[in-house]
């Protein structure tokens, strides 16, 4: 089996440069689900404080409590780097689905 690529997110400090890497080479199941309903729920183009929070809690549950917190996204996260997370894990998923074929007409 090949490796897997792992989730990744970088923090950076006022100056962009890098302070943290958090990185999760397995994803658990439920990570999963909550990833795909996460995306199917948020708008990218009308993004609420709520959705924002969401991803957040997200984020932290991926990584793990122990390993970053609310104030640390806040402060240090980029936007498409947390966006990214979220897809990294779906787009993991979906690869591992059989590639099915379009309907015959």
């Amino acid at each position: 089996m090949a490796a897997k690529t792992p989730v990744s997110l970088t923090l950076y400090d006022r100056d962009d440069e890098p302070v943290k890497e958090l990185k999760r080479s397995t994803i658990p199941w439920g990570i999963l689900k909550k990833s795909v309903r996460l995306s199917e729920n948020i708008d990218m183009d009308a993004l609420t404080e709520d959705d924002i929070d969401n991803i957040a809690g997200l984020v932290i549950e991926i990584f793990g409590e122990d390993r970053v917190t609310v104030a640390e996204l806040d402060d240090y996260a980029d936007v498409g780097d947390m966006m990214s997370v979220v897809m990294s894990i779906i787009n993991r998923a979906t690869g591992l689905l059989p590639n099915s074929k379009a309907p015959q007409t």
